[in-house]
């Protein structure tokens, strides 16, 4: 493992008390003052916007926010493609805002795709940008940090009648229409410290600027999370529309199939039931997608886990496919997200088990009616 990803994964550990000893300690000692003070640059800045003492851009069409207020895991690339494809569906010219990260270009203005062809690699791009620009046609995606320059370049240059900020909850520089913020309903608001102590961006108050707060993966959580979380959503911000969803697995396929987007070579989810199989992993939340495997009937023997974005070499390919070899798996299952990051020479090479990828759609729940009316009442 590398070791900047080997020390996020200490770092970790430690913030969720997985690590004992004076070291520890310490170290949480530490991470509380830092984020004491970053507490307070992120509510003096966000008061300068608010303000007026930092100007806010607009762009001439409407722009819909979907971030979180913790890091990582809450399932937001399904969510944005989902309403993505909601929008375009409706007739809009929709275009997403990606800030790229962890992309290899550097610039202000980069256009993975047009919405007819992708233009950047999954390096280039990003993972969560380019697995966007791989699912929606017709839908351009752009990445950048400034998503008041690309918003504009969105408008001006492919006719944006919307844009989404896909993690834009904190960007602040640009007005918006909407703010939808999700929330993992097993994770709720990780251990409510901010960061870099916990996993918080902003401290609960700063919900009281969301419109809608989605509750994502709800089938896996107990009913009593999700009055917790509800409970935290309305004592401070009464008005916010509160919806829940899941994420629906659709069906397996074949990684090389799935490479090339041949979907017509899908295999039912029934044709590994009860069959042995191994997890792999390189984000957010694994032990949701490895819950999703055992619910929809495989016997999972064993879940490998890899740091969040984590990019694939060869060689851990190779030990990733022994590894289930020698549990007796028929197959391996890995995720959309981490399909995009798996080197093509091991895709094209001569392996003694398939590797599967678990398409999954998000689907909205409690709420959903609501929900349409507000997304239909922003384009409005």
């Amino acid at each position: 493992m590398r070791q900047r990803e080997a020390f996020q994964t200490y770092l970790y550990k430690t913030v969720h008390g997985e690590k004992r000893g004076l070291i520890a300690a310490v170290l949480l000692a530490i991470l509380r003052v830092f984020s004491l003070i970053y507490g307070l640059g992120v509510s003096i800045k966000l008061g300068l916007y608010q303000w007026g003492l930092i100007k806010r851009h607009q762009l001439d069409c409407k722009v819909i926010s979907l971030g979180n207020i913790t890091v990582g895991g809450t399932g937001k690339t399904p969510t944005a493609q989902r309403l993505a494809a909601l929008i375009r569906d409706m007739g809009y010219r929709v275009v997403i805002l990606n800030r790229g990260y962890r992309a290899g270009w550097k610039g202000q203005i980069g256009v993975v795709s047009d919405g007819q062809k992708i233009y950047m690699s999954v390096t280039e791009a990003g993972d969560e940008a380019y697995l966007l620009a791989k699912n929606l046609p017709g839908v351009p995606v752009l990445i950048g940090r400034d998503r008041s320059i690309t918003g504009e370049y969105a408008v001006k240059e492919l006719q944006a009648q919307v844009v989404i900020l896909d993690d834009g909850y904190q960007h602040w520089k640009l007005l918006r229409d909407l703010d939808i913020v999700l929330i993992d309903s097993l994770n709720m608001f990780g251990n409510n410290f901010l960061l870099p102590r916990g996993t918080l961006r902003e401290p609960l108050s700063h919900l009281n600027r969301a419109h809608a707060c989605l509750l994502t993966k709800v089938d896996q959580s107990t009913a009593d999370s999700r009055d917790v979380i509800r409970e935290a959503i309305t004592r401070y911000n009464e008005q916010a529309l509160i919806v829940e969803s899941i994420h629906n697995p659709r069906r397996f396929i074949e990684i090389a199939d799935w490479y090339k987007g041949v979907r017509s070579q899908s295999i039912e989810l029934d044709n590994l039931k009860d069959r042995q199989v191994t997890a792999f992993s390189a984000i957010g939340n694994p032990t949701s997608f490895e819950q999703t495997i055992t619910d929809i009937g495989p016997k999972l023997v064993d879940g490998i886990r890899f740091p969040d974005h984590h990019d694939y070499t060869m060689a851990e390919m190779q030990e990733v496919m022994q590894k289930a070899v020698d549990k007796g798996a028929c197959a391996l299952i890995t995720t959309e997200k981490d399909a995009v990051k798996i080197p093509a020479e091991f895709i094209h090479s001569e392996r003694p088990l398939p590797v599967y990828v678990l398409g999954i759609e998000v689907c909205f729940l409690d709420g959903q009616e609501d929900f349409m009316k507000l997304i239909k009442r922003t384009m409005g």
